[in-house]
């Protein structure tokens, strides 16, 4: 009973801060109203002068589509790449690795790619060292591991653990 009391002395604080606004059109004059018909699932967005919050902020910033076009694994990108096998002969280790145009490419130790290098290799993994360019930090580094059998290695991760 006393929670009803309060509410209905309140309720009129809470009506009073609303407002009604003044200066909307009376209904039937189409005085400064636009006709907008929405059917449903549609969506409209009137901006009034603020930026559109739908709008791709990456749009047109996309890497791959501004860069210039270099022949071979020097035009390529580390993510682009697929480590498809490693040979070891005469002492050194190279990978076979398989970029979007699905052709092979033989990298070594030193060898550049679009965003990086390699950096170390074994007989399971490649090493690339991807430099980032970050807006007040400069330029950092990171390193990108490509396994052979990513799947394979998971699953022994899990069994591992489950032990």
């Amino acid at each position: 009973m006393k929670t009803l009391l309060v509410f209905l002395l309140l309720s009129p604080l809470f009506l009073a801060g609303q407002e009604v606004p003044q200066d909307l059109p009376e209904e039937g004059s189409d005085e400064g109203a636009e006709i907008i018909s929405i059917q449903p699932g549609e969506f409209v967005y009137n901006p009034e002068g603020r930026r559109d919050p739908f709008w791709n902020l990456l749009q047109g910033k996309s890497v791959k589509d501004n860069r210039e076009a270099i022949e071979g694994i020097a035009g390529l990108m580390i993510d682009e790449l697929e480590l498809e096998g490693i040979v070891f002969a005469q002492g050194v280790f190279k990978a076979l690795l398989k970029g979007p145009d699905t052709r092979p490419y033989v990298v070594g130790i030193g060898d550049k790619v679009y965003d990086g290098e390699v950096v170390a290799m074994d007989r399971n993994s490649v090493s690339f060292r991807k430099s980032l360019t970050v807006a007040l930090a400069g330029q950092k580094d990171r390193v990108i591991i490509k396994t052979l059998n990513p799947e394979e290695e998971e699953m022994n991760k899990n069994e591992t653990n489950d032990k």
